[in-house]
C-alpha cells in the first residue's frame, strides 16, 4: 500500500509540474521550434568553446533508459556540446537531471513519465542553480521527437545562460 501511495504521489507531482510548465511557459514555447522537425545546428559560439553537459539518469524503466541513451547519442553527435567526463567535475557545466518511471506499473509497455531539470554547476564545492524544468510522458512512437525537443531546449538554455560559463 505504501508503494502505491508513493507512485501515486510521484505521478500527481509530475502531472502538476507538467501543467504548471505548460501554463507558465506557453509564451516561450510559442517561439521555440516545433519538435520533430530537424533543425540545422549553428555553432555561433566562439571557436573552441562548447558547453559541457552532465547527464544524470534516475530511473529503472526501459523506455526511460532508451530516452537517456538517445539523448547522450544526440549530444555526442553535436559540435555545440561536450558530455562531461568524471574528470570535468570542476569545470562549469550544464547538468541535465532526468528522472523516469513507468506510467502504469502494471502495464510498463504503454509509456513512461519523465521529469527533467536543467541545473548549472560551477564546480566542486559550489551550490548548483536550477535553470529550468519540465515533465511529461514518453511513448515509444514519440521518442525521437522528444529527444530533438529536449536537445533544442537545452541549446536555448545554454545560449540564454551563456554568461554563466564565462
Amino acid at each position: 500500500m505504501h508503494l502505491m501511495k508513493k507512485y501515486l504521489f510521484t505521478f500527481v507531482l509530475m502531472l502538476a509540474l507538467s501543467l504548471a510548465t505548460q501554463t507558465y511557459g506557453a509564451q516561450s514555447d510559442a517561439q521555440a521550434p516545433q519538435a520533430g522537425k530537424p533543425v540545422a545546428e549553428k555553432n555561433d559560439k566562439a571557436p573552441g568553446t562548447v558547453t559541457f553537459i552532465g547527464l544524470e539518469n534516475d530511473g529503472t524503466d526501459s523506455l526511460g533508459a532508451k530516452f537517456v541513451m538517445r539523448l547522450k547519442e544526440r549530444f555526442n553527435q553535436s559540435n555545440l556540446f561536450s558530455l562531461a567526463a568524471a574528470s570535468d567535475k570542476d569545470k562549469p557545466q550544464l547538468v541535465i537531471s532526468v528522472s523516469t518511471q513507468t506510467e502504469f506499473p502494471s502495464r510498463p509497455s504503454i509509456g513512461s513519465i519523465y521529469s527533467i531539470c536543467w541545473v548549472f554547476k560551477q564546480g566542486k564545492g559550489y551550490l548548483p542553480f536550477l535553470l529550468k524544468h519540465t515533465s511529461g510522458i514518453i511513448t515509444d512512437d514519440g521518442l525521437g521527437a522528444l529527444v530533438d525537443s529536449i536537445f533544442e531546449r537545452t541549446d536555448g538554455i545554454a545560449s540564454r545562460y551563456a554568461h554563466l560559463w564565462k
